[in-house]
């Protein structure tokens, strides 16, 4: 296994401690190897696997599940539409 030295803001830092302190972890080591071998397989999949935000119809999301890179892609309109929709949304 190879070392590796790294510096960290005392914010996050903190912030790794107190996860380690809850009994996660049990060193910083363990924690930024776990959270390395996360990152690494999140960016190896990064583009193969869609990220869906609904809510869709069930066509959609055949449609989705089908051929995802195809109808991930929005047009400069349909964005527009989307944000127009966001901005009203609310959740009861």
């Amino acid at each position: 296994m190879q070392t590796l030295q790294i510096r960290l803001p005392k914010k996050l830092l903190k912030q790794v401690d107190e996860i380690i302190q809850k009994g996660f972890y049990s060193s910083r080591s363990d924690f930024l190897k776990e959270a390395t071998r996360k990152y690494v397989l999140d960016f190896k999949y990064a583009g193969t696997l869609p990220y869906i935000v609904g809510p869709y119809s069930k066509e959609q999301i055949e449609i989705l599940k089908s051929d995802p890179k195809g109808i991930l892609f929005l047009s400069k309109e349909e964005i527009k539409e989307l944000n127009k929709d966001l901005k009203n949304f609310k959740v009861d």
